[in-house]
């Protein structure tokens, strides 16, 4: 498929994400981004002017030839696709040639598809096949037949039914070897996919509300930690106020102390200053007995003298 849309950019590395999918649609765009994501991309060789590369499609692998020149954008894939106004392939080769060319690395996340959308997009390249010219495909791309076909189309309402009600696929239908047969295998194993993916989104959820749980049990702990460490600074508070009481009394008594000393020291200088004057009392109360002696002495010398 080859086609030829007139461009206002002057390289190949100014196609932003934006302007591709302005260009070709959220369908086609949303679809390029999944094959990017994938990995399915190959760039062989590519400067701003052409792009050479392969890609990766649900059949087989696909080359891309891109050109720009003269503000017109050439793109040419060998897929069958009748997307307009260039296919899914040319999209995802565009998408990474910019993110390439890009100094920051763009991370591209992968786009979740439901088997809904899966289908969708593998009867939308069905549909490609049937509109696209048979003599321009090789028969070891597209080899089936009408009734192949037919039975493949009634498999397929069955599919979107079961799909609908969430029940198991119907049988695969009896095909011989070949394309038709692929495609029910694909839709069979993309169901097989999701019904994975869907145990692994149940358990992703458990966990989730197992997680929920214990962190609504650290949060009880948490709060009952707060609260205790509450009771206990009002306690430490407690303790450092009869503590500051302590230290007041303590100083008191210090002074107290010292009080005591030099009461004590006083008292030591007075008892001395009493034992001075007890010694003076003691000599002055012998001088006085000496002098009464003396006296009664007198007297008596006196007396015998008048006699």
């Amino acid at each position: 498929m080859r086609n030829r849309i007139s461009c206002s950019a002057q390289k190949l590395s100014q196609l932003e994400p934006e302007m591709v999918e302005s260009v070709v649609g959220g369908h086609v765009y949303k679809l390029g981004t999944q094959y990017l994501a994938e990995n399915r991309v190959r760039v062989l060789d590519s400067d701003e002017g052409q792009i050479n590369s392969e890609v990766d499609g649900t059949y087989g692998v696909y080359s891309q030839t891109i050109r720009l020149k003269s503000g017109t954008l050439t793109t040419k894939c060998s897929c069958p696709a009748s997307e307009q106004p260039f296919c899914r392939h040319c999209v995802a080769v565009l998408l990474k040639n910019f993110h390439s060319q890009s100094p920051e690395e763009v991370v591209v996340k992968p786009v979740q598809k439901s088997v809904h959308e899966a289908v969708k997009e593998a009867a939308t390249e069905i549909a490609s096949y049937k509109s696209a010219d048979t003599s321009k495909v090789s028969s070891s791309s597209v080899d089936f037949k009408f009734h192949e076909i037919g039975a493949f189309v009634d498999w397929i309402q069955g599919v979107m039914e079961a799909l609908a009600k969430d029940a198991p696929l119907p049988n695969l239908p009896d095909l011989p070897p070949g394309a038709v047969r692929s495609w029910t295998e694909v839709i069979q194993d993309l169901r097989v996919r999701y019904q994975g993916c869907d145990k692994e989104r149940i358990e992703a959820k458990t966990e989730l509300g197992d997680c929920k749980n214990r962190i609504a049990t650290l949060t009880q702990d948490l709060e009952k930690s707060t609260n205790e460490a509450k009771e206990y600074k009002v306690k430490y508070a407690e303790i450092r106020n009869e503590l500051d009481r302590c230290q007041v009394m303590l100083e008191g008594h210090a002074v107290l102390v010292k009080e005591r000393d030099r009461y004590a020291d006083q008292m030591n200088g007075l008892r001395g200053e009493l034992l001075r004057k007890g010694a003076e009392l003691d000599a002055l109360a012998d001088s006085i007995k000496q002098v009464s002696g003396a006296l009664q002495a007198a007297t008596y010398t006196s007396s015998s003298i008048g006699l």
